[in-house]
Parts: C-alpha cells; structure tokens; sequence
C-alpha cells in the first residue's frame, strides 16, 4: 500500500523536472543559435574587410595607372556650340580685377567674419581707396592663445 500524499508529491517532482529540462533544451538551442549566428556575422564581416581593402588597394593604384599612356580615340567628337538665349535680364557687367575680396558683403560684415580693428586693418586690401588709420596700425597685433605641450 502506498501512503496518499505520493501521487501529489511524484507529481510535483515531474512538473519540476519538465520544468528543468525544457528550460536546460532552450538554453543549449539558445547557444547553438548564437553560434552559427556569431560565425556567420565573422563571415560577413571578414568578407566586407576583404572587399574593402582591395577597393582600396585599386582607389590608391587608380592614379597611377592614370599617369600611362592612355590608348586615344580615333574619331574626334565635334560638339556643337550651345544656343545663345535673348532674355529680358541685363547682362552681367564685365568682372575685372578691382582689388576688392570675391565675398558678399552681407557675409563679410556677418558676426563670424568680426576680427579685432588692428586684424581688420591690416586684412583690408591695397589699392582698394580707404587708408590704415595710423592709430589702428600702431597698435600692437592681437595675440592668440595657443595652448602648450605638456610637460612629462
């Protein structure tokens, strides 16, 4: 004869041991899952390295194969010069060398462009009409600060 709490007991104990196993199985799946990912994502990467140390390789050797004699085209491609236009704008005046700096002035008087006066006066272009106030070109130049190596 058996006593009648085996049954709840036995039962408790295989619900537990289901339990361990099923959890041991996830855990080993788990690992070889991470595995084959791991390898694979070794794979990848050693293959986007290769790929992108030989397109390097060919980017640095692309100039020097530039410098040989290339094989010329025997046809020569005649290109017909582009149509002029009549429009209502006025034409643009001829641009010649007036001294002055190729910048807007809306970007050259902008707060980023603001140096010291003594920077000022002596950035200003010769020959373009306005003088160094001789009180601005005396003054002694800004210094800058640079930061110094430290010492070991």
């Amino acid at each position: 004869m058996t006593a009648p709490g085996n049954s709840t007991l036995l039962l408790t104990l295989l619900a537990a041991f289901i339990a361990c196993t099923g959890y041991a199985a996830g855990r080993l799946h788990q690992w070889y899952r991470t595995g084959l990912d791991r390898d694979e994502a070794f794979r990848d990467g050693y293959d986007t390295a290769t790929r992108s140390v030989f397109s390097l390789a060919a980017r640095i050797m692309a100039p020097r194969r530039g410098d040989r004699t290339a094989i010329s085209a025997s046809a020569a491609v005649i290109v017909p010069p582009p149509a002029v236009v009549e429009g209502s704008a006025e034409p643009l005046p001829a641009a010649g060398p007036s001294g002055r700096h190729q910048v807007p002035d809306e970007l050259v008087q902008a707060p980023t462009y603001r140096l010291p006066a003594d920077r000022v006066a002596r950035a200003k272009v010769h020959g373009a009409g306005g003088g160094v106030d001789a009180e601005v070109a005396a003054r002694p130049t800004t210094r800058i600060t640079v930061p110094k190596p430290r010492s070991s």
